[in-house]
């Protein structure tokens, strides 16, 4: 068990990183080039139709070139804030995904619901936030609690903790005990997560909605607009995985975990006890994808019952690019793909962001199986 991170798997880390920016910043100026110059085609033709608007056509020409040009606005440039965009949005599923690489890594389980425990945070941060009218499942009473929203998301954070330490103590110990197959608990994983997405669409219902109504002032500085909102989420969030960092090198109960990752038998005969380290990870992995359902929550202006589970193959993903069961190596697959997610809407349309994604994640594999900073394995 190794007490420092692998110096030459940070480098390759580093360098994966900045190689996926800098092949979609060029095909971003190609794709942005090309359009410039449909634009000037089109607007000297219409100039040569219509004499009479010529000086209309001509503006609007400046500003379609403008826009091709990689800007979104004055003093914007549209490369550098998507790019931005992709940091931010990586290290906000960073605090989902951390929490699976560590399920997988002490228990071995892929856990299909953890999307839905993203969901369930941002769900519980708007059950307590909101001045509407709500109540509890299967209580026929509506009531208002109307907190203020850092109340509201510790309180979330605290039940949706509790739900993972509920889920370990009467669910997968159970299984565990009875020596149930890490492909058989998959399997009940899967329909955990149908019961909880449908659960969370009854109780919640199907509307997106929004954890907090404040309209945020967005600043600029630099290439990029910042607003308030995100340089808070930014901060807790880069918090949140210091937090978890040190927990893991520098405390008793975090090399605890990591021995349990690396060898759970050898880990029994030292005297850790596994079942109360696996607990503790549990709650931990459900608390982490509950602050980043709130922080995404406000990210994109809003939530819905079904954004964890539309987020759950990007966490996968990301996973499996840094590494089975390396949190530090979600940590930075996260990044890789949010950076690429963001910046492909630049030359492709939204609905395929979330495929470039995977065809980097394949691209890596093909070169690298076991991943960014995993280790290699050897067979036979």
């Amino acid at each position: 068990m190794t007490k420092r991170i692998d110096r030459r798997a940070v480098m390759r880390a580093v360098i994966v990183f900045v190689l996926a920016v800098a092949a979609f910043s060029a095909l971003s100026t190609l794709g942005s080039t090309a359009a410039a110059a449909d634009a000037t085609d089109v607007a000297t033709s219409v100039v040569a139709a219509d004499a009479v608007n010529s000086d209309t056509v001509t503006a609007d020409a400046a500003v379609d070139e403008e826009d091709a040009g990689g800007t979104t606005g004055l003093g914007t440039n549209r490369i550098a804030q998507n790019v931005f965009n992709g940091i931010v949005f990586g290290l906000l599923l960073a605090l989902a995904s951390v929490g699976l690489s560590l399920i997988y890594g002490t228990t071995g389980l892929s856990n299909f619901a953890h999307g839905e425990q993203v969901s369930l945070g941002a769900m519980l941060a708007y059950f307590f936030a909101t001045q509407e009218p709500v109540s509890i499942p299967l209580v026929p009473v509506e009531f208002t609690i109307g907190w203020p929203l850092w109340l509201a998301s510790i309180a979330a954070i605290a039940v949706a903790g509790a739900t993972g330490w509920l889920q370990d103590r009467f669910m997968w110990a159970k299984l565990r005990k009875r020596g149930v197959k890490t492909v058989q608990q998959m399997i009940v994983s899967i329909g955990f997560s149908l019961a909880l997405l449908n659960f969370l669409q009854w109780w919640i219902g199907p509307d997106r909605l929004r954890v907090s109504t404040a309209i945020e002032e967005r600043k600029q500085i630099g290439p990029i607009q910042l607003g308030d909102t995100t340089t808070m989420s930014i901060g807790i969030a880069v918090v949140a995985l210091l937090a978890v960092g040190y927990f893991l090198l520098r405390t008793r109960l975090g090399r605890a975990t990591r021995a349990v990752s690396d060898n759970p038998a050898l880990a029994a005969a030292s005297g850790i006890k596994v079942d109360g380290i696996i607990r503790l990870v549990w709650v931990m992995a459900t608390s982490l994808a509950a602050l980043g359902g709130i922080l995404l929550a406000l990210y994109d202006s809003g939530t819905k019952f079904d954004t964890g589970a539309k987020l759950l193959l990007l966490m996968f993903a990301a996973v499996t690019l840094g590494g089975l069961g390396q949190p530090f190596g979600a940590l930075v697959g996260s990044l890789v793909i949010g950076v690429v997610v963001e910046t492909s809407t630049l030359w492709l349309g939204p609905d395929l962001k979330y495929a470039t994604a995977l065809a980097i994640l394949i691209l890596v594999l093909l070169v690298r199986p076991q991943g960014i900073l995993g280790r290699a394995e050897r067979v036979g």
